[in-house]
């Protein structure tokens, strides 16, 4: 494969996800659980990804940002809580890339993600001043059951797509 053709099936990757991230979470709002303080979006499963291949950073980085123009919170939300997911997955991205077993991998992944959604409470309670520690403790659980859930998946998955190339 020539290098302009891998990067033409990257950035159709980049796409597919994107578009998949945004599927996810309408999904999610459907159910009310998309946006604001108690929240599970699904599309935060394929975060997991990322602990393949640093190109998943912009597929869902995107999403996120297309996901969140709908976002009752509006422009702070596509910019402040699309800077959640970038450095999340960033964090993610260079702690994993150290290790070597994949169900550490996606530990890491979970533990990371939950983790960063501080800076999604934070937001919550300066915009909608909800009260910060609840906040975290409800957004933080939902993206903990998103990130083991995509953890289970992408896990099941890898065993038989190649995520890495």
């Amino acid at each position: 494969m020539t290098k302009e053709q891998h990067h033409l099936r990257d950035l159709i990757i980049a796409a597919l996800i994107a578009a998949l991230y945004v599927a996810l979470t309408y999904l999610s709002q459907m159910f009310g659980l998309g946006y604001g303080a108690i929240q599970l979006r699904l599309s935060e499963m394929l975060v997991c990804l990322v602990v393949f291949n640093k190109r998943y950073i912009w597929g869902v980085t995107i999403g996120c940002v297309l996901a969140n123009l709908t976002s009752t919170l509006g422009v702070i939300d596509i910019i402040w809580g699309s800077l959640e997911t970038l450095i999340a997955l960033t964090v993610i991205y260079l702690i994993s890339k150290h290790m070597t077993n994949l169900k550490a991998k996606l530990a890491t992944a979970i533990i990371i993600g939950t983790f960063f959604m501080f800076m999604i409470a934070a937001e919550l309670t300066v915009l909608t001043k909800a009260p910060f520690w609840l906040t975290y403790l409800t957004t933080a659980s939902g993206e903990f059951i998103s990130l083991t859930l995509g953890a289970f998946l992408v896990y099941f998955i890898s065993k038989r797509v190649d995520l890495i190339s």
